[in-house]
């Protein structure tokens, strides 16, 4: 049995398209993270601007002196030395001479505001943080608001939702060939017919799948671990998820931005690792009713995407059907938005597993028998 599933999983990870795309994956992903989320690094200090990995690096030394418990004379403080970002430019969304502290304070407890670049008002007063949507949702949790240089959390999450859609590509392209390949090339009755028999054959084939998705998992987890780490770090991991992660924003309604940065990154890694493995499991169903890899990985594909085409036509109606699917699941913003129900997509999720699995596992042998 060992030896017929490490046959099984040779035969799934060293196919040659499957290595192109997993090192095309890789490299896409270092691409992004260098040109996309390192090149939009900016910070302004003193009147200098500096950039990309410079300015990740300024930034976390000039926190490190106000890093702990933010309070008014904290924020005071803070704007008192590097003012308040008043500086515009044309289709940059943001005021174009702050630093990630006068910034933080800026947007949280100024009273301007910066929707677009022809749309803003700059800051010219600190509001006190209790009465801010920051200070509310830290009085509903009962906690004081932690302050550090964070930025590494929002990045990793970023860097995350990219390597999850890469990694479920991977597996569509991947698992694909696991049943539909012994249809296309008429092998699977000889198979049938070896020593390990129907049900050990089938066995490895599925348990070859799975771990071909959990090694899928683990590189695009390890590498947003390991860029993320290297350059950014991983400070801050106490503070409100709300002040750290872009997709979300301090709200005492909605309990999911007021856990630590470290807590929602957990969360978003398991419903990331459920989404993989659901996926893995439509894959392996699919691929044991085709008769051809190329059809496999087109019904797959479809599968897959068809939740977004649903969600744009149905609208709000269709988000709130869709969203316990791999697609949708693998998307920062709607695990927030699940967070107070997340019991029922996780539920939904686990059950599409289970069914595809033993509905590939069973129509697989079926379709040999006869």
């Amino acid at each position: 049995m060992i030896r017929l599933y490490r046959t099984e999983l040779y035969k799934l990870i060293h196919k040659k398209f499957f290595l192109a795309a997993y090192a095309a994956s890789i490299v896409l992903l270092l691409i992004y993270f260098y040109f996309v989320l390192l090149g939009d690094e900016r910070t302004t200090v003193d009147g200098k601007v500096y950039t990309g990995y410079e300015a990740v690096r300024l930034d976390e030394k000039i926190t490190k002196e106000f890093a702990g418990t933010l309070t008014d004379k904290t924020a005071e403080q803070i704007i008192d030395k590097y003012g308040f970002p008043s500086q515009v430019e044309e289709l940059y969304g943001g005021f174009r001479d702050e630093n990630y502290l006068n910034g933080f304070v800026t947007e949280y407890m100024g009273n301007g505001y910066m929707r677009d670049w022809d749309d803003y008002r700059v800051s010219t007063a600190l509001y006190p943080i209790a009465e801010t949507d920051l200070g509310k949702a830290a009085a509903e949790k009962g906690a004081a608001i932690l302050f550090d240089y964070a930025k590494g959390w929002s990045a990793f999450l970023d860097l995350l939702q990219i390597g999850m859609v890469f990694g479920s590509i991977l597996i569509l392209i991947g698992i694909s060939p696991v049943f539909a390949e012994e249809h296309q090339t008429r092998t699977a009755a000889l198979l049938f017919t070896c020593t390990e028999g129907r049900r050990k054959d089938v066995t490895a084939k599925t348990a070859a799948s799975f771990t071909t998705a959990v090694f899928i998992y683990l590189t695009a987890t390890g590498c947003a671990f390991l860029l993320t780490g290297a350059v950014y770090g991983f400070s801050g991991g106490e503070c409100m998820a709300g002040t750290t992660v872009e997709a979300l924003a301090p709200n005492p309604a909605f309990p999911v931005t007021m856990i630590s940065a470290w807590k929602f990154a957990f969360i978003t890694l398991s419903i990331d690792f459920l989404a993989l493995m659901t996926l893995c499991a439509i894959t392996v169903c699919v691929s044991a009713q085709c008769a051809s890899t190329f059809h496999a990985a087109a019904i797959s594909s479809l599968i897959w995407l068809t939740p977004l085409l649903f969600r744009v036509l149905a609208g709000g109606a269709g988000y709130f059907l869709m969203m316990g699917t791999p697609l949708f699941l693998i998307m920062t913003g709607v695990v927030a938005d699940l967070f107070q129900t997340i019991f029922l997509p996780v539920v939904l999720t686990v059950c599409i597993l289970v069914f595809c699995t033993v509905s590939g596992y069973r129509n697989y042998q079926i379709s040999e028998a006869d």
